[in-house]
Formats: C-alpha cells, sequence, structure tokens
C-alpha cells in the first residue's frame, strides 16, 4: 500500500495536523496526553488534548460534547478553544496554552498568602463559573488541578480547563444521572447517584476555598465508602489551629457553599454577592505557612501516585482489550489519595 492510500484511509479533518509541530509531554490525564505544540498558521505554542479512541469507546460522545461546549465559549477566565482534528485512532483538541502553572503551585510560590488573596482568586474562578450555568453549561469536573494560570506575570489571569466531562443542559430543570468529576470535588448528589445540575459546581467552589485557606480537604476519610459518607453528612469543621485567623465571612462562605441540598447551596450570582468575596473583610494575616503545610504533603503523594499510575500502565501494554464498565467519567482517588487526605487529617 503506497502513502497516498495510506492518507487516504484517514479522516477528513487530520489534514489539519500539517498545521501543528508538536513537542514535549505537558501532562497526563484520565483519557490521554497534552502536549505542547507550535500553530504554524499562528505562529504561537499552543496545548493539544490527545484522546486515544481506545480510551473512550463506546463514550465517543463525551469528545464530541466536549468540543461542542468549548465551541460557544468566550470568557477571559475560561481556556480558549482554537481547532480540531482526528486520525484513525486519535482525537486532536487544540487549545490556547496557558504557561502559568497550576493554583496550588503558584500560592506555595509566593512570599505571602491572605484571606483577601484566596477571595479575589475564588472571585475570578466563580465569575467563569457564572457565565457557564449562563449559557446552560455545567463544568462537573472542578479542582485545583484545573485552574491554570495563563502566563507567569505576577497579574496573570486564572482560567478553567478540561471540559471533557462538561455537560451542556438542555433546559433549567433537566437532571443530569452520570457518574462525574472527582470523589474529593464531587457533591453529595453526585456520589449518591440522586441526579444533579449547577449547584454541583458551586460545591466544588467550596471545597476548593476551604483547601485554599487551610492546604487540606474538609472531607477525609480512609476508603472511598467511608469518604461518600462523610460528604454526604456535610459535617464542616474548621480546626482551631489551621482557622484561627479566618475570619467568620470567609467560614460563612464555605458553609453556604458546602450544604447537602443543592437549591439551599448559593448559585454562582450568590455567591458574587456574599460579603466575603465583595468586601475585603478577611483578615490581614499570612496564611501561607499553614496552607503550604498540607499542599506540600498533596506533592509527595502526587509522586507517588504517578509512579504507581506508570507501573499500571506497563502492565496494562499488555492488554488486547478495555473493560468499558471500568471507563466510568468519575475520576476515583486512588488508595493512596486517600492516605493522603488521611495524612492531612493528622496533621489537622
Amino acid at each position: 500500500m503506497n502513502i497516498s492510500s495510506i492518507l487516504h484511509l484517514q479522516p477528513p479533518t487530520y489534514e489539519r495536523k500539517k498545521h501543528y509541530e508538536f513537542g514535549r509531554d505537558l501532562g497526563t490525564g484520565t483519557y490521554g496526553t497534552v502536549k505542547k505544540a507550535k500553530a504554524l498558521d499562528l505562529g504561537k505554542d499552543v496545548a493539544v488534548k490527545i484522546i486515544l479512541k481506545k480510551t473512550v469507546k463506546g463514550h465517543e460522545d463525551m469528545v464530541e460534547k466536549e468540543i461542542s461546549v468549548l465551541k460557544n465559549l468566550s470568557h477571559p477566565n475560561i481556556v480558549n478553544f482554537l481547532d480540531w482534528f482526528e486520525s484513525r485512532d486519535k482525537y486532536y483538541l487544540v487549545f490556547d496554552l496557558a504557561t502559568g502553572g497550576e493554583l496550588f503551585d503558584r500560592i506555595c510560590e509566593q512570599g505571602r498568602f491572605t484571606e483577601n488573596n484566596a477571595a479575589t482568586i475564588m472571585k475570578e474562578v466563580i465569575e467563569a463559573i457564572e457565565y457557564l450555568h449562563s449559557k446552560n453549561v455545567v463544568h462537573r469536573d472542578l479542582k485545583p488541578e484545573n485552574l491554570l494560570y495563563e502566563d507567569n506575570t505576577p497579574d496573570s489571569k486564572l482560567m478553567i480547563v478540561d471540559f471533557g466531562i462538561s455537560k451542556i443542559m438542555d433546559s433549567e430543570d433537566q437532571v443530569l444521572t452520570t457518574m462525574c468529576g472527582s470523589y474529593g470535588y464531587a457533591a453529595p448528589e453526585v456520589l449518591l447517584r440522586k441526579g444533579h445540575g449547577k449547584p454541583v459546581d458551586m460545591w466544588s467552589i467550596g471545597v476548593i476555598t476551604y483547601t485554599l485557606l487551610c492546604g487540606y480537604a474538609p472531607f477525609q476519610a480512609e476508603n472511598d465508602q467511608q469518604l461518600v459518607a462523610e460528604i454526604a453528612r456535610c459535617n464542616v469543621v474548621f480546626h482551631e489551629r489551621y482557622w484561627r485567623d479566618v475570619s467568620i465571612e470567609a467560614r460563612d462562605f464555605i458553609k453556604c457553599l458546602l450544604r447537602a441540598h443543592p437549591e439551599k447551596r448559593l448559585t454562582a450570582t450568590e455567591a458574587l454577592r456574599h460579603k466575603w468575596i465583595t468586601t475585603e473583610t478577611g483578615t490581614d494575616v499570612d496564611l501561607l505557612d499553614n496552607v503550604k503545610e498540607g499542599f506540600n504533603a498533596k506533592r509527595m503523594f502526587k509522586k507517588t501516585v504517578r509512579a504507581v499510575a506508570a507501573a499500571n500502565r506497563l502492565r496494562t501494554m499488555t492488554r488486547t482489550s478495555i473493560d468499558a464498565s471500568k471507563s466510568s467519567p468519575l475520576v476515583s482517588p486512588s488508595t493512596l489519595e486517600h492516605q493522603e487526605q488521611q495524612e492531612q487529617k493528622s496533621v489537622a
């Protein structure tokens, strides 16, 4: 078979691949990798999310939905979607490149971090979520790893990325039922399979805010079952050692988001009107040492998780098929992540 006939077997959009020069890996996710590339037509670096078709076999609509969501979004705090194409065995989604690193990493690199810094950060995130919700889009996987800075400048914008399991709702009353998100940031109604909607994003914002202010997660347990039960109880504890210098307004903001009943949580618009967001009511105490303590513990366990994941990939390379029942969009934390949470709990 000659080269022209081989190329003919590729999907029509594959022709667009020639407009990109691919470079190093930027990260690995549930369904593929993200690579840095040079967009020759645009003359700039971009990020290309590469999804192996075999990993989404039976769930190809997830990729189609992600593309349909991204094409209609335009907001300064949402990563800009540029292009897409596919080959016989991969999907390629092209985005503006966010080079400023993850939210928590940037915080740890700072010399000082206060409540008001946290409120400013969360305001950016909530404004982006308010925009998404106005478009009837639910992100469904908000977590610190999906909050990246656009560049390395001090006043860089914070960007929401990874819309792989986002959903466009057909109406305000639509109830979503697919398991989705990450255990540590998923709302009770998701984990208990009760049906969900826009309030799941607000729950995740509550978890992120809590973690920003103390360095550890609000709900912790030794296994998935116990963690689900802990989240369902919604018993948010503010440990004195880490929270004594945090304002009542910040705690109230978190409690208004981490409510068991979705309809009782603040909406994005209501959250933007909360006193903690609208006025600088937070203490001026530097929280960085306490926050770093929790973040650094998380980093250590992340390294171990990556090592285990690499070993698992080596084992799965010998498999010839993928069990579709194990391809749930829910990104379940490993046992090591629960050990991490337990470690953080012991620190607290």
